[in-house]
């Protein structure tokens, strides 16, 4: 998925005219504490709505703090997964979408982004979880799905977790088989170490919490 699939137009962007009273409207109107700021398609950077409150007179124009903005933005075609890094590392709640020919299309907030997660086969699609604690030396996914093939399975999607041990780490699979039971005896007798595994009942919302912790969405 790419950023151009979650991209928001309904979000304005500040020009270098608009004073910060604006701004600052705008973000409690929109729920966000970030706005683009741009400059007909040309963008400039991201106000913080901290900043902006520290300013005293809320009549002056964006255009006389642009030394504030931060220099943050995805491109159309960037991955969904990279859009979440950004937003991570600088703790937004948008980030700007700009075209091939650097252009501003628009942005993307953490909610879309999750939305579009949540669509995701991983998430969307009925199946059962397994979560497993492997050692790196040890982790083959090859070796993973023919297990999981040989119970007449298939993984939907997965990813990994780092646990504070450098040589392990936590493996989340999501199988097209509701019933797991099967699945993970054949796991156990190859001496894996099943830590949980979850069905159709639980396992949407379930997943979808372990991408919020995995993201740090929580912490924006």
């Amino acid at each position: 998925m790419l950023s151009s699939e979650i991209l928001i137009t309904e979000i304005p962007s500040l020009s270098k005219e608009d004073s910060v009273a604006q701004a600052i409207e705008w973000m409690d109107e929109f729920k966000v504490t970030h706005l683009a700021v741009t400059q007909g398609a040309q963008y400039l950077g991201l106000v913080h709505e901290d900043y902006l409150l520290s300013v005293e007179d809320e009549s002056d124009n964006i255009g006389n703090h642009l030394n504030t903005l931060i220099k943050t933005s995805v491109y159309e075609n960037d991955h969904v997964f990279e859009v979440v890094k950004l937003i991570e590392k600088h703790k937004l709640s948008l980030i700007p979408i700009l075209s091939v020919k650097d252009l501003f299309i628009g942005v993307t907030t953490v909610s879309g982004i999750m939305q579009a997660i949540a669509e995701m086969p991983i998430v969307k699609n009925p199946g059962g979880i397994i979560v497993m604690d492997l050692v790196v030396a040890d982790y083959s996914m090859i070796e993973i799905s023919r297990i999981v093939e040989s119970n007449d399975a298939k993984i939907l999607g997965s990813f990994i977790t780092r646990r504070y041990d450098e040589n392990k780490f936590e493996l989340t699979i999501k199988l097209n088989k509701e019933n797991v039971q099967d699945i993970i005896q054949t796991f156990e007798r190859f001496e894996y170490d099943i830590t949980a595994s979850y069905d159709q009942s639980s396992s949407e919302d379930d997943l979808l919490d372990r991408y919020n912790n995995l993201m740090n969405y929580l912490n924006i």
